[in-house]
């Protein structure tokens, strides 16, 4: 009897922690909610925001670093789901995407899907950030970055002052409030 009540307290105690882990983990650090770039060419952005894609590799270890500190950092999850379109990108899927009306498949000899191959200019290093304006060039970050050190290409290109300032300009002005 007294192994049946132990049995049944340990089960309860491992039910009961299971949940609060469970119930944590969806409130907090939740990070950018990302689409795939099958989402993204379905909602065809007619809604003018600039589009970010992290391009990444399974076997990166900074893009995993990333994924943990940056991508779940609130200021910059919050900032990215109010004033970006965020792709994620697996730069080795063998899966096609389709990107602006153009389809882009895996090369077997290259180990790398086409889609990152033109976004990232075929300059392949992971991980890298890719920002598409609304006006104006792409930006290719490549390697890992903070919160911090992300914080103010993010606001220029999100609050659409790369279309009336040159990033020396901004420079001058801004002050970063990310950690």
């Amino acid at each position: 009897m007294i192994k049946v009540i132990r049995i049944f307290f340990l089960l309860l105690i491992l039910i009961v922690s299971e949940t609060t882990v469970s119930i944590a983990g969806s409130d907090k650090n939740s990070g950018v909610n990302w689409m795939t770039p099958a989402e993204f060419s379905a909602i065809n952005s007619e809604n003018k925001k600039p589009i970010i894609v992290d391009v990444y590799t399974n076997w990166c270890y900074y893009c995993k670093v990333m994924d943990k500190t940056t991508w779940k950092n609130d200021s910059v999850a919050a900032y990215l789901g109010a004033n970006y379109f965020a792709v994620k990108l697996n730069a080795e899927s063998k899966d096609p995407y389709d990107w602006n009306g153009t389809s882009y498949n895996y090369e077997a000899r290259y180990k790398v899907n086409m889609l990152a191959v033109k976004l990232l200019g075929g300059n392949m290093v992971y991980p890298s950030t890719v920002i598409i304006p609304v006006k104006g060039e792409p930006e290719v970050l490549k390697g890992a970055f903070t919160a911090k050190e992300l914080e103010m290409i993010l606001k220029y290109y999100g609050d659409g002052v790369n279309e009336t300032k040159s990033p020396e300009e901004y420079m001058k002005t801004f002050s970063g409030k990310w950690k």
